[in-house]
């Protein structure tokens, strides 16, 4: 009876914050631009019983454990204890033991005896059932734990002997992304680059841990281009990503580090050893014959990321250069123009950018581009002049060019001539009235015209969205009774917005100065709404702004 006896008291393993599915759902792999999401797909393996082993239950053994899953998935977590302590004493030879003291351990970990999960429930599985798919699982919670405890040194110790032990097992690559976390606390680079090769290279890539080896491939990638080894980027890439794929991820993971360096004189030269690297391969992979629409295609496609990596080096004559080798083999188009106009641009130099705009082929959307750049320059006079007189030209997008028109004029701060325009496209574009009146009533609301925004809403036929946005009118008017009212015909003619429409009551109730009005619509929303986001953020309110405790259903408690 001694398994039984220690099972009484074992059974700690639920990560200190998270349970395994938790703890697996967030395990990162923490690399030079940021954490990716590892091992998403290996939760439920891990933690949960597989139909194999249910089938080699009794019944009554099912029925036990059953009842202690429904309050682990409650997460309550002492009575799912209490329930996975019963099944160890009843059915301590079944083939559910070691699955029950694994998860009596997740409760423990929950309830934040992390060492009484350790000594008394993972290393119990380890000892009783050492074979059993359990014992792996409990050796990573043990590891997993002590790291989340903060006890560094014996996570790595128990992570090293994880790892001697199942190197191939998919806890090896979950410790090895703890480990990645560790070594970056740690500020252990060498040690990361290990783990990223061990993981790109040396791992098996299943559907379980694929996404932690891809990570890292993209990782160890990032760190070669920072030090200047193209080749070994490349290399880790490669495992990653095909063939056809290759030379567009080269260039997505190479600006950077590119960028970076050349960005300081002491690191410029690397950056650009790795830039010449990076096109000297994409221009060893260049079709020979053009001659087939594909070929051209993806030819066209490699140069524009060489002229990519040389606008990360800062090389102002690269970049042009090779826009204009480009333009002798493939021919000066739209798409090539638009592209070196906005280099030009991310320059500065953007009469430059408008001289290629107006090479355009479509002079209509050349224009468009040119009178847009002036725009971002707050430049809007231009701007308005090259709209005007391409909604008179293009005559068949004249609505295209007065919107834009309206657009300029809103950001020039002129609100009567938006709105102006806006009227003639209700004429002219009478099919999109809906969208013009609409634009009038915001264009209202935004220069702070409030009455003259609501007139223009009355007139929208976007119910309910028009009632909400003329009550947010009347509060800014402190019209308080006029927006109860709207929000009250939201309630009762739009189910789906009566949640929020009661929260806004509430709300403007209290900017009104009637608390108890206030605090009674808030409470209303907690009782009919309790399974909403509005009723969370009433009940946050509540508790925040007035100090009442409310339980979602509606019971309140001062």
């Amino acid at each position: 009876m001694a398994r039984c006896a220690t099972a009484a008291k074992v059974n700690p393993a639920r990560g200190r914050r998270h349970g395994l599915r938790e703890i697996l759902l967030a395990l990162t792999v923490v690399g030079f631009f940021a954490s990716c999401l590892a091992a998403t797909a290996a939760a439920a393996p891990l933690d949960e019983l597989s139909l194999d082993r249910w089938k080699l239950l009794r019944e009554a053994e099912r029925y036990q454990l059953q009842i202690a899953e429904k309050y682990y998935r409650e997460k309550n977590w002492k009575v799912a204890l209490a329930e996975y302590e019963k099944f160890l004493t009843l059915y301590e030879r079944s083939e559910g033991a070691p699955y029950a003291q694994l998860k009596w351990s997740l409760c423990q970990v929950q309830l934040r005896k992390l060492n009484t999960a350790i000594k008394e429930g993972f290393q119990s599985v380890i000892d009783y059932w050492p074979e059993s798919e359990d014992a792996v699982t409990s050796a990573y919670l043990i590891a997993k734990t002590y790291k989340d405890m903060g006890e560094t040194k014996k996570a790595k110790q128990a992570y090293a002997d994880l790892l001697k032990k199942h190197d191939k097992h998919l806890v090896a690559v979950m410790a090895r992304v703890d480990l990645l976390d560790i070594a970056r606390l740690e500020n252990d680079n060498s040690r990361r680059v290990q783990l990223w090769r061990e993981l790109t290279f040396n791992t098996e890539r299943t559907r379980d841990s694929n996404s932690a080896c891809v990570e890292a491939s993209r990782q160890l990638a990032v760190y070669y281009f920072y030090s200047g080894a193209f080749a070994e980027a490349q290399k880790a890439l490669a495992t990653t990503y095909t063939e056809e794929q290759l030379p567009a991820q080269i260039v997505i993971y190479a600006r950077g580090p590119i960028g970076e360096l050349t960005a300081k004189p002491e690191t410029k030269g690397q950056g650009e050893k790795v830039a010449e690297a990076a096109v000297a391969y994409i221009r060893s992979i260049l079709p020979a014959d053009l001659t087939a629409a594909e070929s051209k295609a993806l030819a066209r496609n490699y140069w524009f990321q060489i002229a990519d990596l040389y606008a990360a080096t800062r090389r102002a004559d690269k970049v042009p250069e090779t826009y204009e080798l480009m333009t002798k083999q493939f021919g000066a188009d739209d798409e090539l123009l638009g592209r070196l106009a906005g280099w030009y641009k991310s320059q500065n130099q953007r009469d430059e950018a408008r001289k290629v705009y107006g090479r355009f082929e479509n002079k209509f959307e050349g224009q468009h581009q040119v009178a847009y750049s002036y725009r971002e320059e707050q430049k809007h006079d231009q701007a308005i002049a090259i709209y005007r007189v391409i909604a008179l030209q293009d005559a068949e997008n004249a609505p295209r060019w007065k919107s834009e028109l309206a657009s300029t004029y809103r950001s020039a701060g002129k609100c009567d001539e938006a709105v102006a325009v806006y009227r003639e496209l209700l004429v002219e574009d009478a099919g999109r009235a809906g969208q013009w009146q609409w634009a009038i009533a915001h264009t209202y609301r935004d220069f702070g015209r409030y009455k003259d925004a609501i007139a223009a809403f009355r007139q929208s036929d976007n119910f309910p969205e028009a009632y909400k946005q003329m009550a947010w009118c009347h509060r800014q008017l402190k019209e308080w009774k006029e927006a109860l009212a709207l929000y009250a015909q939201v309630m009762g003619s739009d189910e789906p917005s009566a949640p929020w429409a009661l929260l806004q009551i509430g709300y403007t109730q209290e900017q009104a100065g009637d608390k108890e009005k206030a605090i009674k619509a808030l409470q209303q929303v907690c009782k009919k709404y309790p399974k909403t986001g509005q009723a969370s953020e009433a009940h946050a309110y509540l508790q925040d702004k007035f100090n009442i405790q409310v339980t979602l259903g509606g019971e309140t408690e001062e």
